[in-house]
């Protein structure tokens, strides 16, 4: 099985449950172990991975190509939609910074992500965020998307 299926598949089955100490760092870091895939302490050495880093978990890879077990990076990442109804929803990540791993990819930039310590929940959850500005979508901040690397 492929790094990317295996971690795809092993995040699903941490849904709902705590991963470490609950850090988000900790639920990507133990996949990519999981996956025999190189980890951000690999990548960067133990000294580069900090409260200030950004934190690197492969190649590089863009929005077009992602696909399930991408690691997404965030540095303040903000979307704010507008439903159907006319009401609006906002949602935030990464404040100062935030990791995720790549569930699904759909449409106009829509990415179903599994992340921990978030608001919206406690241990590991599955939510959509968006990374394309849209007619009912406005997006900002910084975000990486990395492809994992098999040791």
């Amino acid at each position: 099985m492929a790094v990317n299926q295996v971690i795809a598949r092993w995040a699903a089955g941490r849904v709902g449950h705590k991963e470490g100490d609950g850090e988000c760092w900790t639920f990507a870091e133990n996949a990519l172990r999981q996956a025999h895939a190189k980890t951000s302490n690999d990548i960067m050495g133990a000294d580069g991975v900090n409260s200030d880093a950004d934190y690197v978990w492969g190649t590089p890879t863009t929005l077009a190509n992602l696909k399930p077990g991408d690691i997404v990076q965030f540095n303040y990442y903000t979307e704010h939609i507008t439903l159907p109804n006319g009401d609006t929803q906002d949602n935030s990540r990464g404040d100062p910074r935030h990791t995720a791993i790549v569930a699904s990819v759909g449409a106009g930039g829509a990415v179903t992500v599994y992340e921990q310590n978030v608001p919206e929940g406690k241990g590991v959850i599955k939510t959509t965020l968006h990374f394309a500005n849209t007619d009912n979508v406005a997006v900002g901040g910084n975000w990486w998307f990395y492809r994992p690397i098999p040791k």
